[in-house]
């Protein structure tokens, strides 16, 4: 995803010093490296040559946005884009990898999460399609392409840490909400003799059944 901005790109490659084989001699190093080089708090330096080393020359990068847009260009432009020192914090945390390998290519399938603390709670998230190729006894990013997606922060509280700490009033809300968005999915078959007050009393005989749409 790597979507910061960044600027001011050439001062700051004299200045990296970082660039080391171990980034390139696996599969693990080299994605790790892909994430570590671009996160960092605010006033991170930035290390182009060190990014720079893990792709390979007119890596091709693809950035699929949540609003429908689309952006593709070359390494050089990504690296063109971003300012440093950080003004922000911004950290790319990778949560899920799946690597699949043959030989001397690779694809790994990454997800991740964007925070602006590194224990924070993610503000955006999305997933990593990398590619990778074994050549010249290293390897090398030779493209990736991002999908965004809505960071999922509900999903890491259980049902019941969200409950425990809800007052009386907070949990009948809770059940009134789970109520009607069941009786949305439903419908009455059948019918009644009789009627109905408004508190749902019922004086006459009901002959019906409710059926409900689930997932």
């Amino acid at each position: 995803m790597r979507s910061i901005k960044l600027c001011g790109l050439a001062m700051f490659a004299l200045m990296s010093s970082s660039v080391s084989a171990d980034d390139t001699s696996s599969v693990t190093a080299i994605i790790d490296a892909y994430y570590d080089v671009i996160s960092g708090p605010a006033g991170f330096v930035y290390d182009s040559a060190r990014d720079e080393n893990i792709h390979a020359k007119d890596a091709l990068i693809t950035k699929f946005f949540l609003d429908g847009t689309v952006q593709q260009h070359d390494f050089k432009t990504e690296q063109a884009s971003i300012v440093s020192p950080y003004k922000t914090a911004f950290f790319e945390i990778e949560v899920d990898r799946r690597v699949e390998q043959f030989g001397n290519i690779a694809h790994v399938w990454s997800e991740f999460e964007i925070k602006s603390q590194s224990e924070g709670a993610p503000y955006g998230a999305g997933f990593n399609s990398i590619s990778l190729l074994f050549m010249d006894d290293r390897w090398w990013i030779s493209s990736w392409s991002t999908q965004y997606k809505e960071p999922d922060t509900a999903a890491k509280k259980s049902k019941t840490e969200q409950l425990v700490n809800l007052n009386t009033e907070e949990f009948a809300e809770v059940v009134k909400s789970i109520v009607q968005d069941t009786l949305q999915a439903c419908e009455v078959q059948g019918g009644m003799q009789g009627r109905a007050k408004m508190n749902l009393a019922v004086v006459g005989e009901v002959k019906a059944k409710l059926v409900c749409e689930t997932e």
